[in-house]
């Protein structure tokens, strides 16, 4: 995973400060990681543009995450709120083994369409609290598609230091992945 040079706080303009970046090219990509996150900012933003080569209009987005490895167990819980401009909905899970959120047009969803989730994870670095990720998405499926506001859950107090993400099947070619290092007052 190609991580951005290092810049030091002082030389930056702003609190958002770019980490890394990965674009899909081809079609047999089926996690994008971003592994030796740095531990040095308040939280972590990171920004998916994507659609998946799975059989279907709505394909699935998941992340696991961790320290050293992706943490694979059944240590995630997930509540989501989801509205298709004609209802709304809500479910939960606990003992998950991955973050879950959906918002990824796929294979049979209309040509070009790409879906956008954006996750906040808070107080990443923290070795004494379990970690919640704040996760957004939308996808219009030309007209009929669906949003998503969804509060994760990864019981662990280890820092964050690597995120897998998944779709069902593998990431459509052009899918952008974007990292962001969110900055706390007067760093």
């Amino acid at each position: 995973m190609p991580l951005l040079p290092s810049i030091a706080a002082a030389e930056t303009h702003g609190a958002v400060v770019p980490i890394g970046f990965q674009t899909v090219s081809g079609s047999s990509t089926s996690a994008i990681t971003f592994s030796n996150i740095p531990q040095g900012f308040q939280d972590l933003f990171l920004v998916v543009n994507s659609r998946s080569l799975y059989a279907t209009v709505n394909a699935g987005f998941s992340m696991q995450i961790g320290n050293g490895s992706v943490d694979a167990g059944s240590n995630y819980s997930n509540t989501c709120l989801k509205g298709d401009g004609s209802s709304a909905t809500s479910t939960r899970s606990t003992a998950s083994t991955i973050t879950l959120e959906e918002g990824v047009p796929g294979a049979n969803a209309t040509s070009g369409v790409f879906g956008t989730v954006e996750n906040h994870f808070l107080n990443y670095a923290n070795t004494s609290t379990y970690k919640t990720i704040l996760s957004r998405s939308a996808m219009d499926l030309n007209g009929s598609g669906t949003t998503r506001l969804t509060a994760n859950l990864w019981r662990s107090t280890s820092a964050i230091n690597i995120i897998s993400c998944y779709t069902s099947g593998n990431w459509a070619s052009n899918s952008t992945f974007a990292l962001y290092g969110i900055r706390s007052i007067g760093q």
